[in-house]
Parts: C-alpha cells; sequence; structure tokens
C-alpha cells in the first residue's frame, strides 16, 4: 500500500468514526440493530425511530439521522435500515469489551510440543499467548482474541477456541482475502532468515493490504487447506489441522526463478512430503514418499 492509500484510508476511517460522536446518532443506530435480520431487516419508519430515541424535535432529529445515511444508515422504499458496516463495528465493541478476565496469567495443562515442559498461557491487550516455561526451542504460539470468547471457557477450551479461529483466518487468508475487512492479502516470504540456523520452522507472513491484519505462520500452516496436501501429510503421521501446538521438521528451498516456485519439504519418522508452491502458495505440485 502506498503511502498516499494510507493517508486516504486514515482519513476515510476518522469520518466514518467522527459521524457516531453524537448520542442521538448511537441511540438510532441501536434502535436500528434491534431487529437485524441481514438483509431481511425490517425497515423502520422516520416516526417509529424518532419515538425509540425519545426525540421530540424532528428537525434535530432529521439532522442526526441524515448524518449516517451512507456509512450506518440506508434508506430505502419503506424506511430506514442499518447497513452491514453498523453491524460489525457493533459486534467489535460486543467482542472486544471488558473482562474481569481482560489479564491473566497461569499454567495450564498441556505440554511444549518441542520438550514436553509445562505451558503458561497468557492474556494481554486482547491476545492469548501460549509459551513453553522451561525450553525456547518452540517458539510459542501468539494470536488476538476478543475478550468475550473468555467467558465461560476452561483454559482448554480457550486453547481450541483460538486454534480454530486462527485455522479459520489462515484459511481464508490463503485464498487472498482478508479474514477481517475482505482485502487482498499478501504472501511474504523472508529470503534473509536462516531458519535451520535458529532452529526454528520455516515462516511465512500473510499481511492484509488494507488494514491491519498480519499473521507469521508456519509455512506448513496455510498449506494444510490444500485437500492433497493434508491427505500426503496424513499418510506421513501428521494430522491437521496444524496449528502453532504442532511441529514438523520442514524445509524450504528455491527451486526455479521464473517464475519463482519453492518447495515445501516436511519429514517425518514415517516418510516425507514435498509441495512447491508460488510466490502466492498456490500449490504446484505434492510428491510423497513413505519411508521403507
Amino acid at each position: 500500500m502506498s503511502e498516499e492509500d494510507n493517508n486516504g484510508d486514515s482519513e476515510t476511517v476518522k469520518d466514518a468514526l467522527s459521524v457516531l460522536a453524537h448520542e442521538i446518532r448511537l441511540d438510532i443506530v441501536l434502535a436500528l440493530l434491534e431487529g437485524w435480520a441481514g438483509v431481511h431487516t425490517e425497515p423502520r419508519r422516520f416516526s417509529e425511530l424518532m419515538d425509540a430515541v425519545e426525540v421530540k424535535d424532528s428537525g434535530k432529529f432529521n439532522y442526526h439521522l441524515s448524518r449516517l445515511q451512507g456509512v450506518y444508515v440506508e434508506k430505502v422504499e419503506e424506511g430506514y435500515v442499518p447497513t452491514a458496516a453498523a453491524t460489525a463495528l457493533y459486534r467489535a465493541v460486543l467482542a472486544h469489551r471488558p473482562t474481569r478476565e481482560m489479564t491473566r496469567t497461569g499454567t495450564i495443562a498441556g505440554v511444549c510440543p518441542d520438550c514436553g515442559g509445562s505451558m503458561v498461557e497468557r492474556y494481554e491487550r486482547s491476545f492469548l499467548t501460549y509459551e513453553c516455561t522451561d525450553c525456547e526451542g518452540w517458539t510459542g504460539v501468539t494470536y488476538s482474541f476478543p475478550a468475550n470468547g473468555l467467558r465461560g471457557r476452561t483454559a482448554a477450551e480457550r486453547q481450541q477456541a483460538v486454534m480454530h479461529r486462527a485455522d479459520y483466518h489462515i484459511g481464508l487468508a490463503r485464498t487472498g482475502q482478508c479474514p477481517f475487512c475482505a482485502g487482498r492479502v499478501q504472501v511474504q516470504f523472508d529470503p534473509q532468515v536462516d531458519w535451520a540456523e535458529r532452529g526454528e520452522s520455516p515462516a511465512v507472513e500473510l499481511v492484509c493490504d488494507t488494514c491491519s491484519w498480519l499473521v507469521v505462520v508456519p509455512v506448513l500452516t496455510p498449506l494444510q487447506f490444500e485437500p492433497r496436501v493434508s491427505a500426503a501429510l496424513t499418510r506421513v503421521g501428521v494430522d491437521p489441522p496444524l496449528t502453532g501446538f504442532h511441529t514438523v521438521e520442514t524445509s524450504v528451498e528455491r527451486v526455479s526463478e521464473d517464475p519463482v516456485h519453492r518447495a515445501v519439504t516436511a519429514e517425518t519418522g514415517e516418510g516425507t512430503v514435498t509441495v512447491v508452491v508460488d510466490d502466492e502458495l498456490a500449490v504446484q505440485s505434492v510428491d510423497g514418499v513413505a519411508s521403507g
């Protein structure tokens, strides 16, 4: 994204948020969302909305309602309906509303996939993090998780929930679509990193061109959503879903320049799987060799 594009997006975001900077406008949006049913939401008439937000001055009410139109409210023949943008913002607020469990740290049941040691769970700034307390061989797992997801879940349920959430997002991002804003997702390999020297599995970065979504994951993680890859991995003893709690010995080699293709090789005691991908992680070929 260019600096000009970024500045333009920032102004758009500021304008959209500033529209809500009045209690009457917030009341209008909330009143419209009470009957939300997607595209089947029943419109509410002007007078009905006025009564719902308890505003007596029709001119004043009309001014605030008109300010919402275009981003959060749409006028239709039968009245007014909320837009998907209004719903998305409402859901985001509910997802991240403060809870008693906003900051937590503690040892959880489970073992480090590298050394078998104890794992610690930490929740800070709306991110769930899992780390080993006994070694540095496992880089751990961190992913954003709304505070609302902490409610009523045990430690094991939280761990499963955040992994399911990350898998869903990564699977969608692999197709080139951001799981949050539907913008284009770029795949970035870092050729300067010597993963073997660092003792880590080769990683790839998925980053949205539009919003702030970004994730760095082992290169096998997004590839597991390709049926040919998951089938080949299963044959050598690796059962998807692959999460940050799995370690598979993996290497990446650049095998052609024009077009750029990379061979991703996973080795287990039961065999080897080699997946050739392009710069966008599109699978070109899958080869598996069983041991023995």
